[in-house]
């Protein structure tokens, strides 16, 4: 765990929706991936915005606020998005995930079957990772102020990234994110927004609900 991994994270978690509620609810729940130094509660206006429609949802915490290794991290969400898959009455999920969230939620649309993952929306994804050109010592004193996950995001080659099979991936990026370029979050569909730096994109309730278009 890294010393940053306790600072205080913004916004406020709405409540959700238990696991029973979501098996007797309309249809397919969205689940949330918040980013690297992150939590749940950065997407408090879209939930909120989807609960009010009725809309199931879920927010998985995972990784000490994604400082973890990745592997660790797509382990603990494997385990999470499973218990929602065996809820959700149609037996598939929707994926909004923000920088570190948007890498992990693409493992997870290949790593179940074709089209368990219905939609992938990606906010400021860091699909291919976030290159990096430094030095290696450096990537040893970030993990170990912000956690091991830092050294593998961080990336002298990109991680590879491709649609997976039956599934929709849409890519949100803006054009004041300065901390994951373009080159690593496009992937599938793309959608601009301008003015929003990367640690608000999850505030970006229109955009996400839009790019949705949820149906049960």
């Amino acid at each position: 765990m890294g010393l940053l991994s306790w600072l205080p994270h913004r916004g406020t978690l709405p409540a959700l929706p238990s696991l029973t509620e979501i098996a007797a609810g309309p249809g397919t729940p969205v689940v949330f991936l918040h980013g690297f130094l992150a939590s749940p509660n950065n997407f408090e206006l879209p939930l909120t915005a989807l609960i009010r429609e009725g809309i199931p949802v879920a927010a998985p915490a995972y990784g000490d606020g994604g400082t973890a290794r990745v592997d660790e991290s797509f382990a603990q969400l494997v385990s999470a998005t499973q218990e929602l898959l065996d809820a959700s009455p149609t037996g598939r999920i929707d994926v909004v995930g923000h920088s570190l969230g948007g890498h992990l939620g693409l493992r997870l649309a290949h790593h179940y079957s074709p089209g368990t993952v219905r939609t992938l929306v990606g906010l400021g994804a860091a699909f291919r990772g976030v290159p990096y050109q430094g030095r290696p010592w450096l990537l040893h004193a970030a993990g170990i102020i912000a956690g091991p996950g830092v050294a593998e995001i961080l990336r002298p080659e990109p991680w590879e990234a491709t649609v997976p099979a039956d599934t929709r991936v849409v890519s949100i990026v803006s054009s004041a994110d300065r901390v994951v370029p373009v080159s690593s979050a496009q992937l599938g569909e793309l959608v601009r927004i301008d003015g929003m730096i990367h640690e608000n994109l999850p505030q970006a309730t229109g955009p996400v609900l839009e790019a949705l278009d949820w149906r049960p």
